[in-house]
């Protein structure tokens, strides 16, 4: 009877550390935002002892944890991966990232997006967002489009997306007599703006969650009409399409 008694409570054991296990392995990916003023002064001091060329610039530094408890730095184009130990953060990995465009390169400039992609519990990836705009009469464009890259243990990156569209928005005017400001209703422009939402499904697979709105004013006689919508792409990391497979009209660039 004892022996059973044994015998039922290890297998009630076994069982639970297996779900308690089961549940770690499952554990949601989560993506992760690199924020300023996280760091201690001990914490900063050991850094800059091991990134010196990083402590000399001005910009504060942007952080955060991951679950393995690694430190992650965001500065500029630079990231830095530092692991804990008994004598404090030890820098594991380091990274370079080329943010320089063509002199004839319309862009106002490519940056960091400040926050961590987790490709698996294990492989992470960051945005590299290049932003540009234009003015015309009456209105203007503002657009970003993202690519992805993947942070190698090997200190390289290697993209898997590219020239995704991340946001836009727009305005073109609508008004153009007197009478049509007079019944404009106070909107004199036509609107349309896009905007894209990241979730990690499960291991190699995210899903872009990207939502349009146009809002058309009264007296356009653009013949839209206004509109909402979203659509939701589930994206392979492993074979990502050359571009999503949204609507033309809710990519600027792709309006032609």
């Amino acid at each position: 009877m004892l022996n059973n008694k044994i015998y039922l409570s290890g297998l009630i054991l076994a069982v639970s550390l297996s779900c308690f296990s089961t549940s770690i392995i499952a554990a949601p990916l989560q993506i992760l935002e690199f924020k300023k003023g996280q760091l201690n002064q001990a914490a900063q001091k050991q850094i800059c002892e091991q990134l010196s060329d990083v402590c000399q610039q001005q910009t504060p530094l942007r952080s955060l944890k991951t679950a393995d408890q690694k430190l992650w730095l965001l500065l500029g184009d630079q990231i830095a991966q530092f692991y804990p130990s008994a004598t404090g953060l030890k820098l594991k990995n380091k990274w370079h990232v080329d943010l320089e465009t063509d002199e004839d390169d319309t862009s106002d400039g490519p940056f960091i997006f400040p926050k961590l992609f987790p490709m698996t519990e294990s492989r992470y990836a960051i945005a590299i967002i290049e932003r540009s705009s234009e003015m015309y009469s009456g209105g203007g464009a503002g657009m970003e489009r993202a690519s992805f890259y993947e942070l190698k243990d090997s200190r390289q990156t290697h993209r898997f997306i590219e020239n995704y569209p991340f946001s836009f928005n727009r305005m073109i005017r609508a008004c153009f007599s007197e009478q049509e400001y007079k019944s404009s209703q106070g909107k004199c422009h036509d609107e349309d703006r896009l905007s894209l939402d990241i979730r990690p499904i499960k291991p190699m697979l995210w899903q872009f969650r990207y939502r349009y709105s146009l809002d058309v004013s009264p007296v356009s006689d653009s013949g839209e009409k206004s509109f909402k919508g979203s659509r939701n792409l589930n994206i392979d990391l492993n074979k990502a399409p050359q571009q999503p497979n949204i609507p033309a009209n809710w990519d600027y660039q792709g309006q032609g």
